[in-house]
């Protein structure tokens, strides 16, 4: 019978949630303490689990005895809020980004090397089914070499008195929020991008972050991105689209009279692919984690793929700011 793993939550708003359902789904953990800055919702949250509120994250490392524990804080405090369980050598899952900018999260991935404690950053949309089975795809050439990467994530989000529109909490706006998942995507899908064009906007919402963002991506090897996406669309479609030289695939978020992901190859028909055998993002990423926790296994997505997605939108802020085309270092 496997031990019941104790995990501790730092961060107790939405996101965090997302975190317990998973844990609570994989089962054979307990949620043993809990941590935010604001202490209702640290209550709400211990309430909902049966845990403690800790009262802070150092003493949440020093006394519960914790196998793992989640970082669902926003990213300006993720440095501060991993350190005292890489020393204690608890495995830790931060959300992204990793950081809010290129020097913080350079500090970060530091202190996870020096530490040698396992570390995964919850790139969650790479244990999306529908991405899963194009990767396979990919894998095995059924699509060919990669031409173009489009990608949309959008929607509607208030963000009057949302952590985000405070950029010295964010780091930005959508550019560096939503598409932190977009960019890691197109790593795991096309490859590593050696530039990007960007350019922003606040097309809706009057805040000091953008609400709207693009950015263009190129490979050394001639593979492309086209990536956008916003806070302010009232009505959106979410996508992935994969163009190989031998066909296409579309990958469908949640969209009406869509099926999740349908490809097709050069003179063939269009064929749906059955992802109904995978679990939730959340629910598969918080299984992987757990997996590498118990067997002392590496996880998928490292500290080195936080890190590679921050310098890519640090270089697409830049060129927003210089107005052309930035090489990622």
């Amino acid at each position: 019978m496997r031990r019941e793993l104790r995990v501790g939550i730092v961060g107790c708003g939405g996101i965090a949630r997302a975190h317990v359902r998973a844990y609570q789904k994989v089962g054979c953990i307990r949620i043993v303490a809990v941590y935010d800055v604001l202490s209702g919702a640290a209550q709400r949250l211990a309430k909902e689990t049966g845990a403690r509120v800790a009262a802070s994250p150092a003493e949440m490392a020093r006394q519960d005895t914790l196998d793992a524990v989640s970082i669902c804080s926003p990213p300006a405090a993720h440095y501060e809020n991993c350190r005292p369980f890489l020393a204690a050598g608890v495995p830790v899952l931060c959300e992204k980004p990793l950081e809010v900018n290129l020097p913080r999260a350079c500090r970060l991935a530091a202190a996870v090397r020096r530490s040698g404690t396992p570390f995964m950053v919850a790139f969650c949309h790479r244990f999306h089914p529908a991405i899963i089975e194009l990767r396979k795809l990919i894998v095995r050439g059924v699509l060919g070499r990669p031409i173009l990467f489009r990608n949309i994530f959008g929607g509607y989000l208030a963000l009057k008195g949302n952590h985000r529109a405070d950029p010295h909490l964010s780091g930005g706006g959508c550019l560096i929020d939503h598409c932190s998942h977009s960019v890691d995507l197109f790593r795991f899908l096309v490859g590593e991008p050696a530039c990007v064009q960007a350019i922003t906007g606040n097309v809706l919402q009057n805040v000091p972050i953008e609400d709207f963002g693009m950015m263009h991506l190129e490979t050394a090897r001639g593979g492309f991105g086209e990536i956008t996406s916003s806070y302010s669309f009232k009505v959106c479609r979410n996508w992935v689209e994969w163009y190989g030289t031998k066909g296409t695939a579309l990958v469908s978020y949640w969209n009406e009279g869509e099926p999740d992901l349908r490809y097709r190859v050069a003179g063939g028909a269009w064929k749906v692919v059955d992802c109904s055998r995978h679990p939730d993002r959340f629910t598969a990423e918080i299984a992987h984690f757990l997996s590498c926790v118990r067997n002392r296994r590496r996880p998928a997505i490292t500290v080195a793929d936080g890190l590679a997605a921050n310098r890519i939108v640090a270089a697409a802020y830049e060129s927003v700011a210089r107005g052309r085309r930035i090489d990622i270092g």
